[in-house]
């Protein structure tokens, strides 16, 4: 660790210098926002971004995961197909105009207007009516039972008059939102945040915040360690992160996530068909070992992508413990080892980023040494995720970066989600599986939780069984900051929420 410090050190050049002179509260980003409009952003940057400069009608607390008031000042749940929303007196928007109902009906049907063709279209469309009561009222009736409808209002809010076109696109004019944040400015590599006066939440905790983007792993570290930001969340490498630990002008905090790394697989490739080749990459990777050389500690074992610990998490899902010798003998018995028989030959695809390179290659080792030759193919994050909804690929090493509600697994494995013209969906393994869909029906219209845990229990177990993806580990939230700025509670959603408000402050 010190030849690495040492680096960092020789490596100084203008990283000692502060990058803001001013009283912005810089936070340091591995990747830029793609997509601003919280209707088409799929980028997990522009997610997050969005979040603080819109605002919705409930919002997911970000420590307790709970689904909480935001814009509404309550819902009521008037049958399993009718939702009475009430707003918050007195809502504004950050350019000073009204935010009424009018406008959260606007918004919702937007995003179901074929014309526009959103990205979240699909998880709308049960809304067969959305009635104006008053300014402040508003009932949504949906065409049958949806348990997911709750977490579905977290839908950020637009004015009526944005709401049938695209905002915030890079050089255009500047979103309005009801969130925290307004947007100052934004460039290649950076954005400007300042505050909303008109927030319903009142101050933000930071008022001026400056992101900026810097890609390379160690030049991040480097701008942290020299003072040049004031906080890195998960974005810096886990073996760097004890540079940081022993330095006083630093505090490191982790929270647990709810996050899943994981490999990735394409089922319609010929070499990845056979379940055995499957079962036997999982068997092959020593987690744990990975998880304390490579991530210092700080994840848990993954068996599926909800957490232990979240109410549809099932203990009973099937695992793949570390088994170099079975995964040999799954391999022998699908034809791939053995005298006279083939060497399986597979590529992997994975970020350019230092640290997810460094774990594809443990992995790859690892297949190695029950007899797969890995091809490691690293690319920028927007041409990998292209390449993956194409199906131009036969493993993949990818993170989901937050499961709450547990029918968000029908968008990555759903039969209907496999992405092509004119579908929108995560399922790039191209898994088909008419129990699957089952279950995450069952899951979907019925709002009894007994049931939709069975349910949600079913498709993990189907889930494991078939390996198109194999989980990993649910790594921890890891946040950097500096000991001058004001204390970051970190949260268990890796979003910025905290840079507005703490769990003491308002933050509904």
């Amino acid at each position: 660790m010190l030849g690495v410090a040492g680096w960092l050190a020789a490596c100084g050049g203008d990283g000692g210098q502060r990058l803001a002179a001013d009283d912005a509260f810089v936070v340091l980003l591995p990747r830029e926002a793609q997509e601003i409009d919280p209707r088409f952003a799929g980028d997990a940057y522009g997610h997050k971004l969005s979040r603080l400069l819109f605002a919705s009608l409930l919002t997911v607390d970000p420590w307790s995961l709970a689904v909480v008031p935001d814009l509404a000042s309550e819902v009521t749940v008037e049958s399993p197909t009718r939702y009475h929303v009430r707003l918050r007196e007195q809502l504004r928007f950050s350019d000073g105009s009204a935010l009424d109902a009018e406008d959260v009906a606007a918004t919702f049907r937007s995003v179901v207007d074929p014309k526009l063709a959103t990205r979240y279209a699909q998880s709308y469309k049960r809304i067969a009516r959305i009635e104006v009561v008053s300014k402040r009222e508003i009932v949504f009736e949906l065409d049958g039972p949806h348990a997911t409808f709750l977490t579905d209002l977290e839908l950020p809010v637009m004015r009526a008059e944005d709401a049938q076109r695209r905002v915030g696109r890079l050089g255009g004019p500047a979103p309005i939102g009801a969130g925290p944040y307004v947007l100052l400015e934004r460039e290649a590599g950076r954005v400007e945040l300042g505050p909303n006066p008109r927030w319903h939440g009142g101050a933000p905790l930071h008022p001026r915040v400056r992101m900026l983007v810097v890609r390379d792993d160690n030049t991040r570290a480097m701008r942290m360690l020299a003072g040049a930001g004031d906080l890195s969340l998960n974005a810096v490498p886990p073996l760097l992160l004890p540079l940081f630990e022993r330095d006083p002008r630093f505090a490191l905090s982790t929270a647990r996530g709810v996050g899943t790394s994981y490999v990735g697989i394409n089922l319609e490739a010929e070499r990845m068909r056979d379940v055995r080749v499957r079962r036997a990459i999982a068997h092959a990777i020593d987690r744990a070992a990975i998880v304390k050389h490579k991530l210092g500690g700080r994840a848990q074992l993954a068996s599926s992508w909800i957490v232990p610990g979240h109410w549809a998490f099932s203990a009973e899902t099937p695992s793949y413990g570390y088994d170099r010798a079975r995964a040999r003998a799954l391999l022998a018995a699908a034809g791939w080892l053995g005298a006279g028989r083939p060497r399986l030959r597979l590529s992997m695809r994975c970020g350019n980023d230092r640290s997810r390179q460094s774990i594809a290659r443990a992995i790859a080792a690892m297949l190695g040494d029950v007899g797969i030759e890995v091809e490691l193919r690293p690319s920028e994050v927007a041409t990998l995720v292209a390449d993956l909804a194409r199906g131009r690929f036969e493993l993949t090493t990818l993170e989901v970066p937050e499961v709450v509600e547990p029918h968000v697994l029908q968008f990555f494995f759903g039969s209907d989600r496999v992405p092509g013209k004119g579908r929108e969906g995560g399922n790039r393994w191209r898994i088909r599986d008419a129990e699957l869909d089952a279950a995450f029906e069952q899951g979907r219209a019925n709002i009894a939780e007994a049931v939709r845990k069975d349910a949600y229990a079913r498709a993990q177990r189907i889930l494991a069984e078939q390996l198109p993806v194999i989980p990993l580990w649910h790594e921890d939230v890891v946040a950097v900051e500096s000991r001058s700025a004001h204390d970051f509670a970190v949260p268990r959603l890796a979003r910025f929420a905290p840079l507005a408000a703490g769990p003491t402050a308002p933050f509904h």
